[in-house]
């Protein structure tokens, strides 16, 4: 029988979730030799996009030389499944684990689900504003005493790089291992804490922390003998203790934060604030591409298309975009001066057209932005148009069309 333990977290504006949680205690049978078993966790609802998943390890009852494998699978938009596998002879009694379900792309989940060659390894991520992480420990194999931890080594704007502690005598017991990373923006955790124990250990009273998961994972065990432990989260007041039920206690890296299922924070595309556009007899037309671009504080010139990943302090920025005219065409044209969800009087927009003296027509939008954060643009030059775009990534990921400039008959 499947025990499952849930909270149904609702998205009262859309009628869909946004976020849900809870407690998978469905492996129960003795798993060993080669047994495998998968089974579906229903949400409490129905997502509107598919959501990224965490799974952390509560509670674990398995003999020494255990090897026990699990992998999130097939998320759809109302479940997911839990997928176990036992390749030794060597008992897993018992496993819980606790789940989250979240979509928002503030968030990233990384998965490396069962590694048999264990080393150190970098992930590329998706989200240059996601600086910031944990990482949940979620299934292991061993084939004698073992004495690791997990960490977080380095994030920068497009890796995250995970470490491993090797002791010697001890790292090569370990065959396998599997874990998440969960990389999110500086809003996603809150009082994160590594904390290391040799013997049971009591939190005491913490304080609720509002539209907030209290989440909890190992990250380092010194094993020696059968594994029988768990957290166990007390229902009276907002507080866990890690302890063992019978025979010796494993000493053991536990991490507890605060990770967030709501948001504040909210990236925004860069406006444009000022506008000029120049329509001219050039006498250098013919040897001048078609379409180019210069963005004068990054010194920096395009003629096909191109990819910017922008630092924090870069708020300002000056586009000269030139335009070669084609006789017959009108060029139009949309700058972005409101950031919103319907595209009504959301650009300036104009319209030339080329005829007599003039040969080219050049713009020199600026735009603007009061926010710190790494801004991802996308420079698409085409024959006959340019667009330019910023990717944001807040509770959905978007993409905002900052310039379109384009020929039109």
């Amino acid at each position: 029988m499947i025990y499952l333990i849930s909270l149904c977290l609702l998205n009262s504006v859309l009628g869909q979730l946004t976020y849900d949680s809870g407690l998978f205690t469905g492996f129960s049978i003795s798993c060993n030799s080669g047994h495998t078993e998968t089974q579906t966790i229903p949400f409490n609802g129905i997502f509107a996009n598919t959501p990224q998943v965490i799974v952390s390890l509560e509670y674990l009852d398995m003999n020494i030389g255990a090897d026990f494998r699990i992998s999130t699978q097939n998320i759809k938009l109302n479940s997911f499944d839990l997928h176990i596998e036992c390749l030794t002879s060597a008992n897993v009694y018992r496993i819980y684990h606790q789940w989250y379900a979240i979509d928002d792309s503030r968030i990233q989940v990384i998965n490396n689900f069962n590694m048999v060659n264990v080393d150190d390894k970098i992930f590329d991520h998706q989200n240059p504003n996601a600086n910031y992480g944990i990482i949940s420990f979620i299934s292991m194999g061993m084939t004698g005493n073992i004495d690791f931890q997990l960490s977080i080594s380095s994030i920068t704007t497009t890796q995250v790089s995970v470490g491993i502690t090797k002791v010697a005598g001890k790292f090569a017991n370990l065959n396998q291992i599997g874990y998440q990373i969960i990389l999110g923006i500086q809003e996603a955790f809150y009082d994160t804490k590594i904390i290391y124990r040799s013997s049971n250990y009591n939190s005491g009273t913490l304080t609720q922390q509002p539209d907030r998961w209290l989440f909890l994972t190992y990250n380092g065990l010194q094993q020696s003998t059968y594994f029988r432990q768990k957290f166990v989260r007390t229902a009276v007041s907002q507080s866990y203790t890690v302890n063992t039920w019978q025979g010796t206690f494993i000493v053991n890296y536990h991490q507890r934060s605060w990770i967030a299922y709501k948001y504040t924070t909210e990236f925004k595309a860069f406006l444009c604030f000022t506008l000029r556009i120049s329509q001219s007899l050039d006498r250098e037309v013919s040897q001048k591409p078609q379409i180019f671009v210069d963005i004068s504080e990054l010194n920096q010139s395009f003629q096909q298309s191109g990819y910017l990943l922008l630092e924090k302090t870069v708020s300002l920025l000056s586009f000269k975009i030139y335009m070669k005219c084609i006789k017959t065409k009108t060029i139009v044209s949309q700058f972005l001066k409101y950031q919103s969800y319907s595209t009504s009087n959301q650009y300036y927009s104009f319209s030339h057209y080329c005829h007599g003296q003039i040969d080219a027509v050049t713009y020199f939008p600026k735009f603007q932005l009061v926010e710190s954060s790494y801004k991802e643009l996308n420079i698409n030059i085409f024959v006959d148009s340019i667009t330019i775009t910023q990717t944001l990534f807040n509770q959905v990921k978007s993409i905002e069309t900052l310039v379109e400039i384009k020929f039109k008959l």
